[in-house]
């Protein structure tokens, strides 16, 4: 959909700009980050936010209980045999320097009951120290006169699952399965099966955790699991318990956190879907626009195992006038393919692989005038972690990712020119970023419990790079104590850092969070050289409230700037708010 003619206080410079950047006279008002492109930058923080805030999976097991006695401290009424060689059979879970580690104290030992029996129990701790905890140590009928200690090892199996109280899957004869879906999807429980361990397979609680983790990503979720014996021996049932919410959940909500050149005042419409269909999928479709903008982004991921896939696809224009009497009007179409892989995972946090792949077009014309259209593809593979860890009675965490990218020219990408220099904007390029946020309990100021709260974000390229890859610094999502992203450049940094007051009492069904911020932020383009600083200060509150089904949130900010660069003119004192509605 085409906007009508607006009023923008943007330049012909910037359109130019998206062709060379080669430093042209400074244009009469910041350049814009693209409003799509903005939307998923905050929604990807508010998914790292939720994710390590999100209480570890519940899964009922009792492992065994450690017992550290020494062995020839353990008495021996009885008959003993002297043991030289100790022996497992069927292991396919220990590698030999655990079984040589926890074997090797009962070797050239007087061995009777007791001390056979806790060997039996440190190799079943062995095999719940690595996740096996089904997994189990036998004594088979043998003569032990020879002095060979031969003990059987039988692999814990998925002999079944059942959701909900009907089993889906089993190893059993002739079961009475489920007649339909029963983990709250219309279709199936294809995604839920994908998520679980695989019925006969070898039972691992760190891919029971994995598959209770991609299970209630969801917001509609909140499952459990409990680990009961099967029929056969080693067998195990995995019971998931999960009562879904609805299916969609509906959002609205304003803000002023828009730019004074398109239009303060921010509206937001989505749709979200979680598990509607019964792959455990994931789909959204939401809105944001401003007097001046439009995006629209529609996502959809799907999980399997420890593997999640996912799209993004966007459209996002503005308008902006040039002067009196010229319109530049652009309009970009964005498409992302992600596959994210976790490569470790345990109960405090994960390590994970991920790749994406986007493509991006925008047009631009001024008066009708078309210009040549831009087309980037950019591959881009990271690594991520997440630990959660806790400081007397508060949690905390930690979170990290490391990427490179590299344009490309494949899928009709732009081409860069053979003679292009450094300080022109390039198609096919190499850029780094990283990011990475921390939550640190700190001493309680009476009762108050405080916490301290940081973010990083980075990035660095040798060359010119369009705005679509560039760092924005300023605004809410950035450098706070800014209605906007002021500054912008091919390499730079910005750092959040905020003091919350976490256990403020409940006011009239209001949970309320106050904070104070100290933000600041640095850019540079490779075309000109030069740093450009931004810092700002204030203080803020979050505020959420539910009646029935309707969710409510809030964040009001008092922010002043402290340093931005000179031809900005004053330091700006900015009071942002926002409302947010969820069904």
């Amino acid at each position: 959909m085409r906007l009508k003619p607006f009023s923008l206080a943007a330049a012909l410079l910037w359109a130019m700009a998206a062709q060379a950047q080669v430093p042209p006279p400074a244009p009469p008002g910041p350049r814009l980050e693209d409003p799509a492109q903005r939307a998923l930058r905050e929604r990807q923080d508010a998914e790292r936010h939720r994710e390590a805030t999100q209480p570890a999976p519940q899964i009922a097991v009792s492992p065994a209980v450690p017992d550290d006695a020494a062995v020839d401290a353990v008495a021996e009424p009885g008959t003993t045999f002297d043991i030289h060689r100790i022996e497992l059979t069927g292991n396919t879970v220990l590698d030999a320097d655990t079984v040589e580690r926890v074997t090797q104290p009962f070797v050239n030992r007087a061995l009777g009951t007791n001390r056979i029996n806790l060997l039996l129990r440190r190799l079943t701790e062995a095999f719940v120290a690595r996740g096996f905890v089904t997994t189990r140590a036998y004594l088979a009928p043998q003569n032990l006169k020879n002095g060979v200690l031969t003990i059987a090892v039988v692999p814990g199996k998925v002999e079944a699952l059942r959701i909900n109280g009907k089993t889906v899957r089993t190893t059993v004869p002739n079961p009475a399965l489920a007649d339909g879906p029963q983990a709250g999807g219309w279709l199936t429980d294809a995604g839920t099966v994908w998520s679980m361990p695989a019925v006969g397979d070898t039972l691992k609680l760190s891919d029971l955790e994995q598959g209770v983790d991609q299970i209630n990503r969801l917001r509609r979720n909140q499952a459990e699991v409990q680990i009961l014996p099967g029929q056969a021996p080693g067998g195990s049932v995995i019971v998931l318990a999960n009562q879904p919410g609805d299916r969609f959940r509906f959002s609205a909500g304003t803000d002023n956190y828009g730019s004074r050149a398109t239009g303060t005042t921010r509206l937001r419409a989505g749709l979200d879907a979680d598990n509607a269909l019964g792959f455990q999928e994931a789909v959204s479709l939401s809105y944001i626009g401003t007097r001046d903008t439009n995006a629209a982004i529609v996502s959809a991921a799907v999980p399997f195992g420890y593997n999640t896939f996912s799209y993004t696809g966007s459209l996002s224009e503005y308008n902006s006038l040039i002067g009196d009497t010229a319109l530049l009007y652009g309009r970009t179409f964005g498409h992302t393919f992600g596959w994210n892989r976790v490569i470790e995972r345990d109960q405090a946090g994960r390590t994970a692989f991920d790749v994406t792949l986007t493509h991006r077009r925008s047009e631009r014309e001024v008066n009708n005038l078309l210009f040549e259209p831009q087309s980037l593809s950019v591959l881009r593979v990271a690594l991520s972690g997440l630990r959660k860890f806790a400081v007397g009675s508060q949690g905390g965490y930690a979170t990290w990712e490391a990427g490179v990218s590299r344009g490309m020219d494949a899928l009709n990408a732009s081409h860069d020119a053979p003679d292009i220099t450094r300080d022109e904007a390039h198609s096919q390029f190499w850029k780094l970023d990283g990011n990475a946020s921390t939550q640190l309990p700190l001493p309680a100021i009476g009762r108050a419990a405080l916490a301290y709260r940081a973010q990083v974000s980075a990035q660095w390229s040798n060359v010119a790079l369009f705005g679509s890859e560039q760092i924005f610094a300023g605004g809410m999502g950035s450098v706070r104590g800014f209605r906007e992203g002021i500054i912008s450049g091919d390499r730079g940094l910005t750092l959040r850092n905020e003091v919350v007051w976490g256990n403020v009492p409940v006011l009239a069904g209001v949970r309320i969070e106050p904070y104070v911020f100290l933000d600041g932020g640095q850019t540079q383009l490779v075309a000109n050289q030069h740093w450009q600083y931004l810092a700002g200060t204030g203080v803020g509150v979050r505020l959420a409230a539910s009646a029935g089904q309707h969710a409510f949130t809030s964040e009001l900010l008092l922010g002043h700037a402290l340093v931005q660069p000179a031809e900005l003119g004053s330091k700006p004192t900015v009071l942002l708010a926002t409302m947010n509605w969820t069904y």
